[in-house]
């Protein structure tokens, strides 16, 4: 799974220094027909582009946008799609309310071999060793090269968030134990939360028997059996983007958006209570500019897959979410959209702040 990171650039910085327009500037009516102009754009470069693929591939897009202030554009929201990296703030959301219960002390130092050990190495675009990289702990470019290194908890759960790391949320299942999961899950209003193993997924797409029986035993055997992980990880073999496509679709555990987009909700309006300050706070960690409190994001890549979420929260106490999941991305659509994906982000961004953005993808669901 690859990172999804917000790229500040362009419309998005000004607004977040107070340059562009609110959504105080304009009423909260819904676009009538004649507001509309045709999108024709497929141009992923373009924030038309991006909207264009909604009205091209309406099938293939679940999508809630809530403006915190009586807006809500909404397409196949109860629909469910692959939500591949974004998944992870439901383990972020179970970690959180482990350290407001003192279950877990942030500040607890872990052995990196107990990190590592959930970690598939070569699977995850440089995800880990890029975190370990920021965290300033030696490695070889693939994994930590001190085993008695040590990490607090608290900056592992910034690598699942920042980097995407996929060792991580299997980690955390491990130690917090599925009800944990399960009941973090239904706090956000997201009842019968199925728990994935991202390690299991992960091997799957390689190998597909992997996927077949209780794959959070088979996560458990790649962690703490060497015989079954040398086993497995010399039977690998390559697969193409169309295989790894059609294993993501056939196999993998998803949600909705309307699921999703209540998770970040809660984690803003007080349901997950004292919690929510280190879910907000691992969200949060990149600056969002004067003219709003906070921006908040978790997003994820699969093959064929990309997905967003946000939340923003205003200075005057109002806050926007948003989760937009895609698939049936063909590889060179899929390329494209790993290129480009940050005008995606900007153009989530812009449409929580702007009712004239949020009228043009109104326009088209």
């Amino acid at each position: 799974m690859r990172r999804s990171i917000w790229i500040s650039t362009t419309c998005a910085a000004v607004l977040l220094v107070g340059g562009c327009a609110t959504a105080a500037d304009s009423n909260a009516a819904t676009p009538t027909p004649e507001n509309c102009a045709p999108v024709t754009s497929t141009d992923l470069a373009t924030e038309d582009g991006w909207i264009g693929l909604i009205d091209q591939a309406p099938d293939t897009i679940s999508l809630v946008i809530d403006d915190g202030r009586g807006r809500t554009v909404e397409h196949r929201a109860d629909q469910e799609q692959v939500l591949a990296s974004a998944i992870k703030v439901v383990h972020l959301a179970a970690y959180a309310r482990a350290v407001t219960d003192a279950t877990i002390d942030p500040n607890e130092q872990v052995l990196l071999t107990d990190w590592e050990r959930w970690y598939v190495p070569g699977t995850d675009a440089g995800a880990h060793p890029a975190a370990l990289d920021r965290l300033g702990i030696a490695n070889d470019g693939i994994a930590a090269t001190d085993p008695e290194a040590t990490v607090r908890i608290d900056d592992m759960v910034t690598a699942m968030i920042q980097e995407s790391d996929n060792s991580v949320p299997d980690y955390l299942r491990y130690r917090l134990g599925d009800r944990a999961i399960v009941d973090a899950a239904a706090t956000g209003g997201w009842e019968n939360f199925q728990v994935p193993s991202l390690v299991t997924d992960i091997l799957s797409l390689y190998d597909p028997a992997l996927a077949d029986g209780n794959r959070w035993e088979t996560a458990q055997m790649w962690a703490f059996d060497p015989q079954f992980r040398a086993q497995v990880s010399a039977a690998i073999q390559p697969s193409t983007y169309e295989e790894q496509a059609d294993r993501v679709q056939s196999t993998f555990r998803g949600g909705s958006a309307e699921q999703l987009n209540g998770m970040y909700r809660a984690f803003t309006d007080g349901t997950f209570g004292d919690a929510s300050d280190t879910i907000v706070r691992q969200l949060e960690w990149q600056p969002a500019g004067d003219s709003v409190r906070g921006v908040g994001f978790k997003g994820g890549s699969l093959a064929g897959v990309l997905t967003q979420g946000f939340e923003l929260r205003r200075n005057d106490g109002t806050v926007a979410t948003t989760v937009w999941l895609i698939d049936g991305l063909s590889a060179d659509r899929f390329d494209q959209a790993m290129t480009q994906f940050g005008v995606q982000q900007q153009l989530i961004v812009d449409a929580m702040l702007s009712p004239e953005v949020l009228d043009r993808i109104a326009c088209v669901v």
